[in-house]
């Protein structure tokens, strides 16, 4: 699980595209979800620091076990979203 508070609008729009170049999925404006391999987890997390430098904005991201993602809790409208498996990645959703 990745989430962000930014505030410069330029800034998130970039963090957000990046995330979803990342093949991250969107679950609410500033939370999305994925799986990466520790590669690819690596490289995100280089290209995140590139864009914040040393701005006061914060991305932090959450590993979450398939376990603990799958005894989630939903109020309202669920988003419909896949994941996949593989078992090459370290689970970020």
């Amino acid at each position: 699980m990745v989430i962000y508070d930014i505030t410069d609008d330029n800034l998130r729009a970039l963090v957000a595209e990046t995330l979803k170049d990342y093949g991250l999925q969107r679950i609410q404006y500033s939370a999305f979800i994925g799986s990466l391999r520790r590669d690819k987890l690596n490289s995100l997390i280089v290209d995140l620091k590139n864009l914040i430098k040393d701005l006061v904005e914060n991305v932090q991201l959450y590993p979450v076990c398939d376990t603990c993602f799958k005894g989630r809790k939903e109020v309202g409208k669920p988003k419909k979203y896949k994941l996949k498996e593989d078992k090459e990645r370290v689970a970020y959703f």
